[in-house]
């Protein structure tokens, strides 16, 4: 007992202290002495979450820098009497010092020049030059802009600058405008063996022919409208992702870029704009493993064709109006796809040539397990007999999606015969104009054997979403849950239907009925 009392009696106590924080900089040797020689190690949590809540980022680095490794009163002492006043982070090599700095907003990693003569040219070295929020240029007058952008000049020319810039992101805001100084800080950055470039400009921005030929590129971002001006001889052998963003194709040199990437693995086209020269957009990729295609119609008067051999994709989007036609290569790997396809309201009726397309795209995704599936006037497009042209057998969660009042209850069910391991069925329609016609007892294998889960969303208590309802409660034998999402409906309105939901009959005693 008096053993122990002795050594409880001699563990250092933590002080009690009261810190007035003003910026991460100038607190540094206050969490020096203050926080990471007293506290024990039960208080580094603690300490860590003050620094971050308080500062943010900049807190949290400063604290990893001056306040680690923790240690007691007695070994600091000890330490500082024999090797005299301490500074742990004059023991980290430069690169690592850079690479701290790189996560660190421009003007703060600026700032830290006046710490001591080695820091005073160290952020020069860094391997992150990011310059796109605009929120770091806020209260900037005509004068700071000019001196912004005459400092990113010497930083991006330093004369004894050797080392290699990894990442490059700028927008609009960080030029102010200049097109010409954009145009030179991106062919600077490219003879420094740049690997991610991220550009976002409001206007047409002249692209240099270097950029597409380098060969150090591996993330290429660029958010630009106007038309994309591509040389014939592009070449960008490692890159690896690809987001385009607002441009205007007028050739298709674009797609060649894309065959040129011999280990392209991601393809991003967000609101790219199709002239009308383009009549056939053809994708050739054997490495592709995600890829998101969004086109936007300009100044057409025919229609396109479009080619996809991308044989391992894992994940594919896309938002179009229907095409001319499909041909696409059987994606064996695919895990999620998104196709959100309208159709002019001039080819709303039956057509013979997009009902083979829409047939052809819907049979290039038939191994996906995951499908979001919107499709304007889908029962006249893909019409469903008695022996269906496709099958999902592998597809266990579907999100159906209508927008228009013309979708057919009896369609519906008649595609649910082509996914028979369907497990998870969400439909998200508008109310309709026709509900499910009189049928015979040929119930979705899906629904008798499979389905666990139904979401229907945008219910406003219509008569043909009653009876498809009414429909699954009766031949689902596993269902677990139904999920009824209502909406447009007084509080009234949602009790009186409520109640009628659940006096519904089910087939499956485990089913739970849920009102959102």
């Amino acid at each position: 007992t008096l053993v122990s009392s002795q050594i409880q009696a001699s563990k250092p106590q933590p002080p009690t202290y009261i810190l007035k924080l003003k910026s991460p900089l100038r607190d540094a040797q206050k969490l020096e002495t203050g926080l990471s020689s007293a506290l024990e190690p039960r208080g580094i949590l603690a300490v860590v979450f003050f620094a971050f809540c308080c500062f943010g980022w900049s807190g949290l680095v400063v604290f990893v820098v001056f306040g680690l490794p923790f240690k007691t009163k007695a070994s600091m002492a000890k330490q500082a009497k024999n090797e005299g006043v301490l500074d742990r982070i004059s023991t980290l090599p430069d690169h690592i010092l850079c690479h701290m700095l790189s996560f660190l907003p421009i003007k703060d990693a600026v700032r830290t020049s006046v710490l001591s003569p080695r820091w005073r040219y160290l952020f020069t070295f860094m391997s992150t030059l990011d310059l796109y929020d605009y929120r770091q240029f806020r209260g900037f007058t005509r004068r700071d802009f000019n001196d912004f952008k005459n400092f990113v000049d010497r930083l991006l020319l330093f004369p004894k600058q050797q080392v290699r810039l990894e990442c490059f992101r700028v927008t609009e805001n960080a030029s102010d405008g200049d097109c010409p100084r954009l145009y030179g800080w991106i062919c600077a950055v490219l003879s420094r063996g740049i690997k991610e470039l991220v550009v976002s400009y409001g206007k047409n921005l002249r692209l240099p022919t270097l950029l597409f030929t380098c060969q150090s590129l591996v993330t290429l971002e660029l958010d630009i409208p106007g038309d994309m001006k591509i040389p014939p001889d592009v070449s960008l052998p490692n890159l690896k992702s690809l987001n385009l963003s607002n441009f205007l194709f007028s050739d298709g040199l674009i797609f060649k870029l894309v065959s040129s990437c011999h280990v392209l693995e991601e393809l991003f086209m967000e609101f790219v704009k199709l002239d009308r020269n383009i009549t056939e957009v053809n994708i050739h990729s054997l490495s592709l493993k995600r890829m998101t295609l969004e086109f936007v119609l300009v100044n057409r008067d025919k229609d396109y064709k479009m080619v996809i051999n991308a044989p391992n994709l894992e994940y594919f989007k896309f938002y179009d109006m229907l095409a001319d036609g499909y041909r696409v290569s059987s994606m064996n790997s695919l895990e999620h796809a998104n196709i959100r396809v309208h159709q002019c309201l001039e080819y709303a009726i039956y057509d013979v040539n997009r009902e083979r397309a829409a047939t052809n795209l819907l049979q290039a995704i038939c191994n996906v397990k995951c499908l979001y599936l919107l499709i304007t006037h889908a029962e006249t497009l893909i019409p469903m007999g008695p022996e269906p042209v496709f099958a999902f057998h592998k597809l266990v969660q579907l999100k159906f999606v209508n927008e228009t009042e013309a979708w057919v209850g009896t369609w519906i069910l008649e595609f649910l015969h082509c996914v028979p391991n369907l497990e998870i069925l969400h439909l998200a329609l508008d109310a309709a104009s026709e509900g499910i016609k009189p049928l015979a007892e040929n119930v979705p294998s899906c629904v008798s054997f499979h389905l666990t889960e139904i979401r229907v969303s945008r219910f406003v208590g219509d008569e043909p979403m009653f009876q498809m309802i009414s429909f699954f409660l009766k031949h689902a034998t596993v269902l677990e849950t139904l999920i009824i999402a209502m909406k447009y409906l007084t509080e009234k309105e949602e009790l009186s239907i409520t109640k009628r939901l659940l006096e519904l009959p089910r087939n499956s005693r485990s089913c739970q009925v849920i009102i959102e």
